[in-house]
Parts: structure tokens; sequence; C-alpha cells
């Protein structure tokens, strides 16, 4: 099985998985996508964002310091990613030895509304 594309569709079905297994007052999604989407189930829930559940995304897109609430999010340098994928493929595709698998490229904590 594949990994679906993050939409706001699979962001509420989560959630709304999630909510069969249990309570919890945070949740965690890997994009500001999922993020938008479980607040959206949220909301249709009756539950305010962040009082009863605090929703924090990953990627700090565009959308998400517009969104009401605003979405806490994680920033990464997409470029400085996209830069060392590049250059830890051409070294394999020329066959150099490669450097170490593991890359921390860091991150941000963006503080926002959800959370």
């Amino acid at each position: 099985m594949s990994p679906l594309p993050a939409s706001l569709s699979l962001g509420r079905s989560g959630l709304s998985q999630l909510f069969d297994e249990g309570t919890f007052d945070v949740i965690v999604c890997s994009s500001d996508t999922l993020a938008q989407g479980a607040m959206m189930e949220a909301e249709s829930r009756g539950l305010r964002i962040p009082h009863d559940l605090a929703v924090i995304g990953f990627g700090d897109l565009d959308f998400a310091a517009s969104n009401r609430p605003s979405i806490t999010t994680v920033s990464v340098d997409r470029r400085a990613i996209g830069q060392r994928a590049a250059t830890l493929l051409a070294d394999r595709i020329e066959q150099k030895p490669c450097a170490e698998a593991i890359v921390d490229i860091g991150f941000h904590l963006i503080e926002r509304e959800s959370a």
C-alpha cells in the first residue's frame, strides 16, 4: 500500500479514526494540510481549537498563517533539503562514496493559535 497524498479529507478522516480509538488533547500532523483537515473535523464535532484540542502541522505552508485559527507548525528549509538530496543523488549516480545518510537540516517551531 502506498501512502496517500495529504488532503483535507484525509486529515478529517484520520482525526475521526483517532477519536474512535480513544481520547487525547494534542495531535501532531505530518503536514499543514492534514492539520487543517483535522481542525475542520474537530470543529464539526464542537471542539474548540486549541482549548479542547491542540493541533500542530508541518511545513509552514502559505495558508497556515492565514487559517483561522492560524496553524502552529514546524518549518524546515525546503530548499536546503532539496539541494542536499540532489547532491546525494548525484553522488550515487556518479558512484562516489556516499556521505552519511542522515542529514540534520534543522527546523523552527512557528507558534500560532492552534496550539
